[in-house]
């Protein structure tokens, strides 16, 4: 697939003035420079005029500290970034900056804070020190075109000028004075961008491939305080090829999105809901921007850190939003190895070697002395060597190779900008079709026109079904049933197979994956493509992109349920629309799906007796928990009651039970099945009660009265407040889904969930947006932008963007600043 070079799609190749004024950024390094900011007047100056700034930006920020970056070319927009993201969150891109280059040991310690990948320091500093080396560096930064380029260097550049401004002495208290915040350079940007890239796949494997080594093998190196032994099998939370993994990690920093069409707003016009779940804290927080460059760029909305460009958001034609999405973005290859030696494997009965690398990292004592730490890891020609006790193991003749797909995607930026100046739908979907380069991520969007588009189109390993029946091990297939596949890597047959019309060898070709446009609707909520519009399901897909005929989450029935609700009403008839209102009411309204299939048939069980047997044998009584229950509205809103934590505790005790249910799962109807308790069956029954008094012990154990309001447990702590928060975990069908864990102090501190909310028409004007950042914009805790919009977020107080020029300068908070050198 070609195209021509056009606005959408602007060709690689520079003019003349063009190279030049690329050759001059180039040179400039990356160091920050110390040139004034603003007027650039000649007037009474002797000699010749000063050279012309190479990088030049003006930052005009609206309320709740939202930058709207202007400048003339991509140099200044990076710089314009570069710099704005500095004031509002240096110390968490610097710390994130150190990880991704394997330095987190060296300046935390072994046993301090973790990075992105949640893995200890030591493992993590050893994984990106593999992932990220320079050769792998140096080619993702040679594929990228010569506009992304510059934006780099203006990012780089905008970054260090702030720091060489403000001087680290006078950094925010989080980082101020510290060792690993310093300049960045081009390379910096590129290990970050492969980290995120790797999020859907060897990024949950790090323990796995930092451990691996052949039974027997003396374990090499040494971790503070002793040497490393034997990796220990994991527990399904926490084993990467456990399909209940993905399933809780996709429910942590899942989403949902919605898209209208002309036959499902209500103007005609296309309307988006964009509702991310991401982490509340580090790199994968999103951080609101506006972009412009006069004729060819003005879009708004918020990206990932160190990211310079919009990740999900909208301009004067389009809007859009993202959801993980299902499809694997690895495989596994089961080696056969050579009798005569555990580093060799075979391969159509021929031997082939691995590669050992031997690496090493530093690793700050607690004594405050640096040491040296090495480590050999291994490789093959089907990807990374890993060990996972107890399912994938070095021995017995047999060894296990990762391969990640996205290691080899250095489209990434080049994706998101073309997504960024789409002029409309179908644009849109040219562009990703074209570049293939979003990582694991579903792409819904609604144009000015009335289009809505779902596009299911990612980086995943070519495995077609034909090649999935021959060569997963019967041992694996039920594990490739539910989205994990292990190959025989016995036989080069088995290696992906290579499309010459895909984007890189051995992943789909995009024209394959997953498309739909409707003029009603699109929707999704971290669920394989086949139900995104019940009216029209997307089948026969291999398993590794999208499978069908499966249990649908909480939030993707209630979603659903409530757009074919308003879209048709409840005499059947379509025909309906909805308003912009009303879809920020169905994404806030914190309606707990399974709670509205379920209580009644619980207090049903409260009838039949007033004591129950907790899961520790004690007696336990029920009577104020079934009053709360009864009274309880079945919503997670602030004013909820005690009831809403008793249900969560039973349900979390249940819910993976398929045979509690009255109604079982039916592939014919999956958004109103599973549904009701059982309880009339006396084994079903005796369950669920004893759930129940499980969790009224457990509430109780934290110390919560049977008064409290959910309001009062469930917090964001923002310095010494606590902001209460509504919503609620994934797995009780909550379509804000809002992730918190105890702090030991009978609170409940949110850790991830809806972050950037956006809900985006078009009229005769433009767009009209409406957003939320629910964290808030700086991750330092004395900024006036550390919890502003967490308030806003407590209160849906849902925020107009300004996005026009009229719109920006009438901001009552409007401020501007040029900056340049």
């Amino acid at each position: 697939m070609t195209f021509s070079a056009s606005p959408m799609f602007p060709s690689r190749r520079l003019g003349a003035a063009g190279l030049a004024s690329l050759a001059l950024a180039l040179s400039a390094g990356c160091s920050g420079g110390s040139g004034g900011a603003g007027d650039s007047s000649t007037a009474g100056q002797v000699g010749p005029p000063p050279p012309a700034a190479v990088y030049a930006a003006e930052i005009r920020r609206t309320s709740f500290g939202v930058p709207h970056i202007k400048a003339s070319d991509e140099a200044g927009i990076g710089y314009g970034i570069g710099y704005a993201y500095a004031e509002d969150n240096i110390c968490l891109l610097a710390g994130h900056i150190a990880t991704v280059n394997g330095e987190r040991a060296k300046y935390f310690g072994a046993n301090g804070p973790e990075g992105q990948t949640g893995a200890p320091n030591v493992q993590s500093d050893f994984f990106y020190r593999l992932f990220n080396d320079d050769a792998a560096v140096a080619a993702a930064l040679k594929a990228q075109p010569a506009e992304i380029l510059a934006l780099l260097k203006g990012y780089v550049a905008g970054y260090n000028r702030y720091l060489e401004q403000t001087g680290a002495a006078n950094l925010p208290d989080e980082c101020k004075g510290a060792a690993w915040v310093r300049k960045l350079s081009e390379t910096d940007m590129i290990k970050l961008t492969r980290g995120y890239a790797m999020v859907g796949g060897a990024g949950q494997f790090v323990g796995a491939i930092i451990g691996a080594k052949p039974a027997g093998a003396v374990a090499q190196g040494m971790r503070a305080g002793g040497p490393v032994g034997p990796p220990l099998a994991p527990e399904a939370a926490r084993n990467p090829m456990n399909p209940e993994y993905w399933k809780r990690l996709h429910a942590r920093s899942g989403s949902n999105a919605v898209a209208l069409g002309k036959d499902g707003s209500d103007n005609g016009q296309g309307l988006l809901l964009g509702n991310p779940h991401f982490p509340w804290s580090g790199p994968l927080r999103f951080y609101q921007m506006h972009l412009t460059m006069p004729g060819k760029l003005d879009v708004m909305g918020a990206s990932l850190a160190g990211l310079p460009l919009v990740n999900i958001g909208f301009n004067q034609n389009v809007a859009w939003s993202h959801t993980v999405n299902t499809s694997a973005h690895f495989t596994v290859f089961q080696l056969q190895l050579d009798p005569a030696d555990p580093t060799k494997y075979l391969v159509d009965g021929k031997s082939r070697s691995m590669l050992r690398k031997r690496l090493s990292i530093e690793v700050l004592g607690a004594d405050g002395v640096l040491r040296s730490e090495s480590r050999d890891l291994y490789s093959s020609d089907f990807g990374n060597l890993v060990v996972i006790p107890g399912m994938l193991e070095w021995k017995n003749g047999v060894a296990y190779a990762l391969r990640d797909a996205n290691q080899d995607n250095h489209r990434m930026l080049e994706q998101w900008y073309a997504i960024n100046r789409a002029g409309s739908a179908l644009e849109l979907k040219s562009a990703v079709l074209r570049f293939s380069g979003l990582p694991w991520v579903n792409t819904l969007a609604a144009d000015k026109d009335g289009n809505a588009l779902f596009l299911d189109v990612t980086v995943v390993p070519n495995v077609p079904s034909a090649q999935q029946a021959a060569c997963v091990p019967d041992a694996y297939k039920g594990l490739a049933a539910r989205g994990i596949f292990v190959l025989n890597g016995a036989t080069a047959a088995c290696d992906w197979l290579v499309d010459p019309t895909a984007a890189q060898p051995g992943i789909f070709a995009a024209a394959n994956l997953p498309a739909l446009t409707r003029s009603d609707f699109v929707q999704n909520s971290n669920e394989s493509a086949w139900f995104t519009n019940p009216d029209q399901p997307l089948l026969g897909f291999p398993a590794i992109v999208s499978v069908e005929g499966i249990p649908l989450g909480g939030r993707a029935r209630i979603g659903i349920s409530q757009l074919q609700a308003r879209l048709a009403g409840s005499d059947g008839l379509a025909g309906r629309r909805m308003s912009m209102a009303q879809m920020q009411e169905m994404v806030l309204n914190n309606r707990v799906y399974h709670a509205e299939h379920t209580v009644d048939d619980l207090l049903r069980l409260c009838a039949g007796g007033k004591t129950a047997l907790a899961d520790d044998g004690s007696t336990v009584d029920l009577t104020q928990a079934c009053a709360k229950l009864a009274a309880w509205d079945r919503h997670a809103n602030l004013d909820a009651n005690m009831g809403l934590v008793y249900f969560a505790g039973l349900w979390d005790r249940i819910s993976g039970n398929d045979g509690v249910w009255t109604v079982p799962f039916d592939p014919a109807d999956p958004v109103r099945t599973p549904r009701g308790l059982k309880v009339g069956d006396t084994a079903v029954a005796a369950a669920v009660r004893s759930a129940l008094a499980s969790s009224v012990r457990a509430a109780d154990s934290q110390g919560w009265a049977a008064g409290a309001k959910w309001g009062e447990i469930q917090v964001a702590k923002r310095g010494s407040k606590n902001v209460p928060i509504h919503g609620a975990a994934d797995q009780y069908g909550v379509y804000n889904a809002i992730g918190s864990e105890p702090d030991g102090k009978g609170l409940m501190n949110v850790t991830e969930g809806s972050s950037y909310l956006q809900v985006v028409g078009f009229d005769k004007n433009g767009p009209q947006a409406q957003a939320m950042l629910s964290y808030s914009q700086s991750s330092h805790a004395r900024s006036p932008h550390f919890a502003d919009q967490t308030e806003r977020f407590s209160q849906k107080a849902w925020i107009t963007q300004a996005y026009t020029e009229a719109q920006i300068t009438a901001d009552p908070a409007y401020t501007s600043k040029k900056i340049s050198e």
